[in-house]
């Protein structure tokens, strides 16, 4: 392991005790045994650690997703997630992605590059974990926008069946109309019935 990565993952350990709001240089790199200086030579600032340690709980997230997605067919990829997620152990991290968040939304200008890149990578590794009917719908967009308000809720209340019970509704809505709309070509247009045709 790099000194680079190993002040990484130290990093990230004092982010997800701590959170970033008030980080500064000084005494983080006291907390994790190093200095300001080679925090800033690895990282350039303050900033670009938080990108870093971001990016760095991001990609492992997406990376367990897609594996979960890919592992647990015919279940459906979002409810394997939903699951991982919700583990004890994974809260911390959770609460640190939503105050990052919330941080890039107060402040664009520092943190603009968090937001576009969370989003852009966060449908493009769902529409890889759906079938090829419904990746160029608005299903993608749906589903990240449920689980994100569902987290939230869960954070804030700590009511693990009663938000399970909520996304499980949310899929067999979902199910529901996919089915009374009947099958999709991969376009994510329904076919023409023969009959219409043969009416020509």
């Amino acid at each position: 392991m790099s000194r680079r990565d190993e002040l990484l993952r130290k990093c990230r350990r004092y982010f997800l005790a701590h959170g970033v709001a008030n980080v500064s240089l000084r005494p983080l790199a006291e907390a994790v045994g190093t200095s300001a200086r080679m925090l800033a030579y690895h990282f350039d600032s303050k900033d670009g650690l938080i990108a870093a340690v971001m990016d760095d709980v991001r990609a492992e997230l997406q990376a367990s997703f897609a594996a979960g997605a890919a592992a647990a067919p015919p279940a459906h990829p979002l409810r394997a997630f939903w699951q991982a997620l919700t583990r004890r152990e994974n809260l911390p991290t959770l609460r640190l992605l939503f105050e990052v968040q919330i941080l890039a939304l107060q402040n664009p200008g520092r943190y603009g590059r968090y937001l576009a890149d969370t989003s852009g990578s966060w449908l493009s590794v769902i529409e890889g974990a759906l079938p090829a009917a419904q990746r160029q719908s608005a299903l993608p967009t749906l589903y990240a926008a449920v689980v994100d308000g569902l987290l939230i809720e869960y954070l804030s209340t700590g009511d693990l069946r009663r938000t399970t019970a909520a996304l499980e509704r949310f899929l067999e809505l979902v199910a529901g109309q996919q089915h009374k709309r009947g099958p999709t070509t991969t376009s994510g247009r329904r076919p023409r019935r023969a009959a219409a045709r043969r009416g020509r």
